[in-house]
Formats: C-alpha cells, structure tokens, sequence
C-alpha cells in the first residue's frame, strides 16, 4: 500500500495558470520583439508543432528536455532559434519581458484547492522556472483576503527543470538524496517520442529537496509530464498530470504515463487524492 500523501508539490505556468487565455498575445508580442515577420513566424511555429514532442526543448542548447509544442512559452523559444539559426545568429532575449506583457490567469479553482489543502494540513510548495518573487507575489494576490495563508505555501523559483545536469560535489543535496539521484537511470525510451526521457535533473531534483518533503509521501502536479513529473516519478512520488487544452493539448503519450484517476482537466481532482 502507497504511503499517504501529506504534501503537494505543484508546477506553476500551465498547471496553475491558463495559458490558453494570453497564448494568442503572447507569441504575437514575441514575434514583434525579435523583430520577425509574421508568414516565417507561423512558418517555424508549424514545423515545430508537426515535427513535435519529438522535436524538443533545447534551452540554452541543453539536450531536448521537453515537447517543442508543449506550450506558447517553450514554442515561442524554439521558433525563434530555428529563424535565427537560418540567420547565423543569436535570437534576442526577451521572454522576461513578453511574459510579464501577457500574465496568464489563474486557474478559477485555484484558490479553494490550496485552501482545502491546508485545511486537511497537507503542506504546499510550488517549483517552478518562473522567478520565485514573481510567484511569491501572485500567491499573496491569491490569497489577499487571508494573507496568513501564503505563508504556510513554499515557493521555490528558477528550478531549471529542463537542466540534464549531475549533482555537482558542493550540492545541498546530503548523504541519502544523493543516492537516491544515483539510483536514476540517464534516460528511458517512451513510444511516441524519438528522443530520450532524460530523468537526472539536478536543479529540479535540489529544488525537491529544498522542500523538506518525504518523497514517498509527496504528490508533484504538473501540465507537462516529461518536465515535471517523470523525475519525481522515478524518485518514488506520486504524479497527477493537469491536461492542457488546445492549441496545445496534452499528448497521448503523456497520458499513456500516469494511472487511472491520475490525471484531470481540473486541479479539483486533487482532492480525491489527499
């Protein structure tokens, strides 16, 4: 029998928020500040999304770490490194500011989820890539008619889960974590995808143990599973998979990935979980 689970980790962008509702202006406005024209814009945005999730992730040219059409934010990335590759360039770095241009609403259940959460004492964090003040400020926003609330709820920003990256000797991480990490193969093999599932992430899996959360005993929630969910689902957590919708819609092969029941279009399901 799994052990209960006392503590909840979730994802922000996508898994909280609604992308869907600022996707459209976001990648416009991404297009206008690198200074592309609209017909190769949609021309690279198409080939990505078509070739996609076997085309992948490749920030800062770190090996593919996540669907290149997974969402708006990790898209818009990718299209302007395919264009400015053509260019024998490098593309400008805006995504800070056009993100901030286009803040994606809350997911309307939010609120009350949490609130359930912390009412069974179940302890909350959120890890994210996203800047933790950032973050920090949305929760207090959230929850501005009990501000007592935000400070029961863990932040952890910058968490560079699309990082493959070893644990470096000077890690935070101690005796035990260590080998827990050890104990991750490199990668694995998913039908659908021709390319690598690589599970050693050493930001995210420091990020993890920042929380202080037994493993065992942790829920991770995420939209997009290869990024968020495949190492902690390794490591021994419990996973549940938030489905995105279209443009970018969850696929077949993520939810191939997660159990019965472990998966929803809603974050309320969650609390069949708890």
């Amino acid at each position: 029998m799994a052990p209960r689970i006392r503590y909840v980790i979730f994802d922000f962008d996508g898994t909280c928020t609604q992308v869907e509702k600022v996707q459209s202006k976001f990648l416009e406005d991404y297009r206008k500040a690198i200074f592309v024209e609209e017909k190769p814009w949609e021309a690279a945005k198409a080939k990505l999304v078509k070739a996609s999730p076997t085309a992948g992730w490749n920030l800062n040219r770190a090996p593919s770490t996540a669907p290149a059409g997974a969402d708006p934010y990790i898209l818009a990335g990718e299209a302007a490194g395919l264009i400015y590759r053509e260019r024998k360039q490098e593309p400008p770095n805006v995504f800070a500011k056009v993100y901030d241009q286009n803040v994606a609403p809350f997911r309307p259940e939010l609120h009350d989820v949490i609130e359930a959460l912390l009412k069974k004492k179940i302890k909350v964090a959120f890890i994210s890539n996203s800047d933790k003040t950032k973050i920090e400020n949305r929760i207090q926003d959230l929850f501005h008619k009990t501000p007592h609330k935000k400070d029961q709820i863990q932040v952890f920003g910058g968490a560079e889960k699309f990082l493959v990256k070893e644990l470096l000797v000077d890690s935070p991480v101690n005796a035990a974590q260590r080998a827990q990490f050890d104990q991750l193969v490199p990668g694995i093999r998913i039908d659908g995808v021709g390319r690598p599932i690589y599970l050693r992430r050493g930001s995210y899996f420091e990020a993890l143990c920042a929380t202080q959360f037994p493993i065992g005993e942790t829920l991770v929630v995420g939209d997009i599973w290869e990024l968020d969910l495949a190492m902690p689902a390794a490591l021994g957590a419990h996973v549940h998979l938030i489905q995105r919708t279209e443009p970018f819609p969850t696929y077949a092969y993520e939810l191939a990935q997660v159990a019965k029941g472990h998966s929803s279009a809603n974050l309320k399901a969650l609390l069949k979980r708890v």
